[in-house]
């Protein structure tokens, strides 16, 4: 509840006395008479603040209706887009780091500390303190209501995480922090707004990034990330000036003391069993830790999953799942604790993928590291697999994931050397893009065994592939992405019939856009014996080879 706009009062009603009002804090602008009107019980004698000589409080007043219809749009309450955007501009307020490069806060406070104190003597006296707890939230406004609108702003959000990959796209947040900052007029809010410090920003990407990764939490995700924690919420009015008035000097009464409290709104601290959750939670915290060190000792890691069996009676996986989950709000020492423990204990990838890398490691240690220029030989299968699926992805890996690669012996110079090998040794990526490639040139993929198209064993490789297709009892993955190219890669007939229905198709019709002859396609001559062979021999064809012919004489 807020004090009403008395003169807003004396219009309608005749007479200029206090009033009070129901009210969100995004609508607390007298726009007519310059006014923000502050709330009742705070332990002040003022009932609004005069911001006269600040028109941006009124614009942005003026433009949380489009914010809070957007975040109804997108499934979200009002209210609480405001108070997570409000805890974030209220953290920004208390970080002195921000205070050395803020300029227009400054002169805002000074704009509303003139006018109010020309209105109230009273208070002209107030310290700067007092004043940078009694008109924070008039002067921070604006940005809250910026910040809200970037909260629900689906082209800002997309920036969080980098889509649902399971690699995690370095830098993402830091874009977020960056385009966040050039809205605000505050190109410098990256040195400020770090991702590796708890905050009420960094919770809420957090929540977000794990509501697109894992859609099939997204509804419990969702709820979180609209939530704010005790850590992140900004102290209110009341309970800080009431800390400033108990700081005063000894020796001076209260009635010359300028904090501006009135000590009959004290409300005495409770000194019951609440203060005992403090403990519990450092207690389980305790217990925890020394699960994780005893872990940590003897894997030498805490990438544990989290799905798996208790550990010594005590499920650490979960335990380390949750703290992962609030990382942004866990307190700094409880972090360096774990970090000490172990550097990754929360990296910014899959935790499946560091524990990978320690399985990888602990290999290398035992046998030496791996090399790229023996094409990962002799390797245990699940290691060469891993290893060739961090190679075709090794771009697209955090600074920090290629790092971990070179301490295995797998750094860019071995990638290298590994690409360098024959087609025949390369991954399957290389033979699709091969693939198409051949197809866009020729038309068909009925290549013979020695064909090389870009330095790459083509007709070796289709080969080996159509050998493990036929082998298989039904479609592959890799034969479906085949067939898409060429209907009949594959075909249940000799590859040489094949490609002379191909010659045939292309002397009748004439090659088509794009198209040329490949090296060594039968002549003119040698497609119409074929035909005449075709004819000749036509009870012992396929019926799916008679439905082929009968198409070239059809469309001739």
């Amino acid at each position: 509840m807020s004090f009403g706009c008395r003169l807003c009062t004396a219009r309608s009603g005749g007479r200029a006395q206090r009033v009070w009002r129901y009210g969100q804090r995004w609508n607390r602008v007298c726009v007519r008479h310059g006014r923000w009107l502050l709330d009742v019980g705070d332990g002040h004698d003022l009932e609004y603040l005069d911001v006269g000589g600040c028109e941006e409080l009124g614009a942005a007043q003026a433009r949380w209706p489009r914010v809070a219809r957007r975040a109804v749009g997108a499934g979200v309450e009002a209210g609480a887009v405001f108070t997570v955007a409000r805890s974030v501009v209220c953290g920004w307020w208390e970080q002195e780091a921000f205070w050395q490069r803020e300029q227009v806060w400054g002169q805002r406070l000074e704009h509303v500390v003139l006018g109010t104190s020309r209105k109230h003597r009273a208070v002209s006296g107030r310290p700067a303190a007092w004043w940078r707890l009694v008109a924070r939230d008039a002067v921070v406004f604006p940005e809250v209501v910026t910040v809200a609108a970037a909260l629900v702003d689906p082209a800002l959000r997309s920036l969080v995480a980098g889509g649902r990959s399971l690699v995690r796209r370095a830098g993402q947040e830091d874009h977020f922090v960056t385009t966040l900052g050039d809205r605000l007029g505050r190109g410098w809010l990256g040195e400020v707004e770090r991702s590796d410090e708890p905050g009420a920003l960094q919770a809420w990407m957090s929540g977000l990034a794990r509501e697109l990764r894992s859609p099939s939490l997204a509804g419990q995700a969702h709820r979180r990330m609209w939530w704010v924690g005790a850590a992140h919420r900004p102290v209110e009015m009341g309970a800080r000036l009431r800390l400033l008035a108990t700081a005063a000097p000894a020796g001076v009464q209260q009635r010359e003391e300028p904090a501006g409290w009135r000590p009959e709104l004290c409300v005495p601290r409770r000194a019951g069993r609440g203060a005992g959750l403090k403990a519990v939670s450092e207690e389980r915290f305790l217990e925890g830790l020394d699960h994780a060190r005893a872990y940590a000792e003897r894997y030498g890691h805490l990438a544990v999953p989290h799905t798996g069996a208790p550990y010594d009676g005590f499920d650490l996986g979960r335990w380390l799942a949750n703290l992962r989950a609030a990382s942004a709000g866990l307190p700094p020492e409880r972090a360096r604790l774990l970090v000490k423990l172990d550097v990754w204990w929360n990296p910014p990838w899959p935790v499946s993928w560091q524990r990978a890398w320690h399985r990888a490691h602990t290999h290398t240690l035992a046998h030496g590291p791996v090399s790229g220029g023996d094409n990962l030989a002799g390797l245990p299968r699940w290691l060469e697999r891993w290893l060739r699926c961090q190679i075709a992805e090794y771009s697209q890996l955090a600074s920090e994931q290629q790092q971990l690669l070179a301490q295995l012996g797998l750094a860019a110079a071995e990638i290298d050397r590994f690409h360098a090998w024959p087609a025949r040794r390369r991954s399957v990526l290389h033979g699709l893009e091969a693939a198409g490639s051949y197809v866009a040139c020729h038309g068909h993929l009925a290549v013979s065994q020695p064909t090389t198209h870009d330095g790459f064993a083509l007709g070796k490789w289709l080969n080996q592939v159509r050998h493990r297709q036929r082998a298989a009892t039904q479609h592959t993955r890799l034969g479906r992405q085949l067939t898409a190219l060429d209907t009949w890669w594959n075909p249940p007939w000799p590859l040489n019939w094949q490609r002379c229905y191909w010659a045939a198709r292309h002397h009748l019709h004439g090659l088509p856009e794009g198209v040329v002859w490949w090296p060594g396609r039968p002549d003119e001559d040698q497609i119409w014996q074929w035909l005449h062979e075709q004819q000749a021999s036509w009870q012992h064809l396929h019926y799916k080879q008679r439905e082929l012919v009968r198409s070239l004489a059809a469309d001739s």
